[in-house]
């Protein structure tokens, strides 16, 4: 039995210390990049959700290159525009969207209602351009979006559609 979890910690201890050496390869690279730019910022990160049917999602966000080998990803995709970090949270009447746009002034965000369960957010400033296309839990009334931006974090609040039921 002890060979059992000697084992099980060896391997685990390879996976950990092949991730950390990508990691750190990967950061190396940006540094160096950094340094032959200075203006040239990079963002990137990733966001794990566990949905109702308790199936991990991993969404990235940013623009830095990865690999796919190492760091699978089961949504997004990588452009020259940059997808920012968004967390959507279902509030009784109302849904609430918050996103983070670091370095982008409030006058250069556009929000626009697709339809009544899309918005698009997007801006594009100083060479950053952030796009994103968020998926609403549930239809809303798209003329009620309400903004409140600060320090790089925009939060919307947007009234959901009442869906009168049919009472028989």
């Amino acid at each position: 039995m002890d060979e059992d979890w000697d084992e099980f910690y060896r391997r685990t201890k390879e996976f950990v210390d092949k991730i950390f050496y990508q990691i750190m390869k990967q950061f190396e690279e940006i540094l160096e990049e950094l340094d032959d730019n200075p203006d040239n910022m990079k963002v990137y990160g990733f966001n794990i959700e566990v949905g109702p049917d308790g199936i991990p999602k991993i969404y990235r966000f940013g623009d830095v290159k990865h690999s796919e080998e190492m760091y699978p990803v089961t949504h997004g995709d990588e452009s020259e525009e940059m997808e920012p970090l968004i967390d959507v949270y279902d509030e009784g009447d109302t849904v609430k969207i918050i996103v983070e746009l670091p370095g982008i002034s409030e006058e250069d965000i556009d929000i626009t209602p697709i339809d009544n369960k899309h918005i698009l957010i997007e801006t594009f400033k100083l060479g950053r351009r952030f796009r994103k296309v968020v998926e609403l839990p549930t239809e809303v009334v798209a003329n009620s979006i309400k903004t409140l931006y600060r320090n790089g974090v925009l939060e919307i609040v947007v009234k959901k559609k009442l869906l009168l039921k049919n009472t028989k």
